[in-house]
């Protein structure tokens, strides 16, 4: 999820705000809870916009997209992303032990290995917050091979790339529309194979920019446009006598949302760090987006853990104020020490992309 070389202002902005909407969400008041929703789709127009790049970058400079080229690219990906998920799997397996709230069975635990937890099915509980990332490593998983089937036909690069594309568009809108048919129209939002859309949005997006190279108004246009398509399920909610929970579930809603995220990332690539106070802001937002992915894994298992602790004490309104701005202290703290001596070693451990 992070450059650590050349970084974008705009887009680390993008990512800060990303980790604030989903912590907020889970800060513990009710008038916070769907922003989360807002966050994490934010997450999946980012990532795809980011990886797009790259992959679009190693696909079109050569003539063989060979398994060589795919797993360099998985390595470089999961050096990435795997030793924190893995890091934090284990440390809730701890926190739920000690405080006796139930593992689940070993057969269950090991789904978490592959990320298989969330795959047709999802139930909330035990290390909940990692369905998002379920997602993103199946696409990251599975795109490079859909991918290296297009490439034996005889389309042109562009032709290639966007039918991997299209193919999750049309497989994940089939896939929602089945889960529906089996009753688990509830629950589309967190199952693994109905969102792979969401990364390819982001993807689309990346692709588009480097193939069209669109001028200036139009990624205006497409901001805008991007805006109202993210916001549209708070406009329904006003618009119907739905609730926001059973919005969020609807098919067309989950590759809209995501994509309208999408289109505001060639306008955010652009933002500029501010004149005023430019040292302090830019010093914040760099860090939150450093920090962002320690901060998503570990941000509910520590602010749970503290309100258990303090929880006899809780019914006071100033301890239940204290009781989560500790939380979030130790939540920043944690994540800049993972960050700085966990997070990044390994991450420069990755081998090299090839050329």
């Amino acid at each position: 999820m992070n450059n650590l070389h050349r970084r974008s202002f705009g887009l680390d902005f993008t990512r800060a705000l990303a980790i604030i909407l989903v912590v907020a969400s889970h800060f513990g008041h009710t008038a916070f809870g769907t922003l989360g929703f807002w966050g994490v789709e934010l997450f999946f127009g980012l990532s795809g916009f980011l990886i797009g790049q790259i992959l679009w970058r190693n696909f079109s400079k050569t003539d063989s997209w060979s398994f060589r080229r795919i797993f360099n690219f998985w390595s470089r990906r999961w050096w990435r992303t795997l030793p924190n998920y893995y890091l934090f799997f284990l440390f809730a397996i701890f926190i739920a032990y000690i405080n006796n709230q139930g593992i689940p069975s070993f057969a269950k635990l090991t789904d978490y290995l592959w990320f298989g937890q969330s795959l047709t099915s999802f139930s909330w509980g035990f290390y909940v917050v990692a369905w998002s990332l379920c997602v993103e490593e199946w696409f990251y998983f599975l795109f490079p091979l859909v991918l290296f089937g297009f490439s034996k036909t005889k389309l042109s690069h562009r032709g290639k790339f966007s039918g991997a594309l299209a193919f999750f568009f049309l497989g994940s809108i089939v896939m929602r529309y089945v889960l529906i048919n089996y009753g688990a129209g509830d629950s589309l939002r967190t199952i693994t194979l109905s969102r792979l859309d969401s990364i390819a949005s982001g993807v689309l997006l990346a692709f588009t920019l480097a193939v069209f190279d669109p001028k200036l108004i139009w990624k205006k246009v497409g901001f805008v446009v991007g805006i109202c398509f993210a916001i549209s399920p708070f406009i329904y909610v006003m618009t119907s006598n739905k609730n926001f929970d059973e919005i969020i579930q609807n098919p067309i809603l989950l590759l809209i949302v995501p994509f309208g995220f999408s289109l505001t990332l060639p306008i955010m690539d652009r933002l500029k760090e501010p004149l005023i106070g430019k040292k302090a802001i830019s010093v914040i937002v760099r860090n939150l987006s450093l920090w962002s992915y320690s901060i998503y894994l570990s941000h509910l298992t520590i602010m749970w853990e503290v309100y258990y602790i303090m929880n006899r004490y809780r019914s006071n309104i100033y301890v239940n104020f204290s009781s989560k701005l500790i939380g979030l202290v130790i939540v920043l703290f944690v994540s800049s020490l993972l960050f700085k001596y966990f997070e990044k070693p390994l991450t420069a451990k990755r081998p090299e992309e090839i050329k």
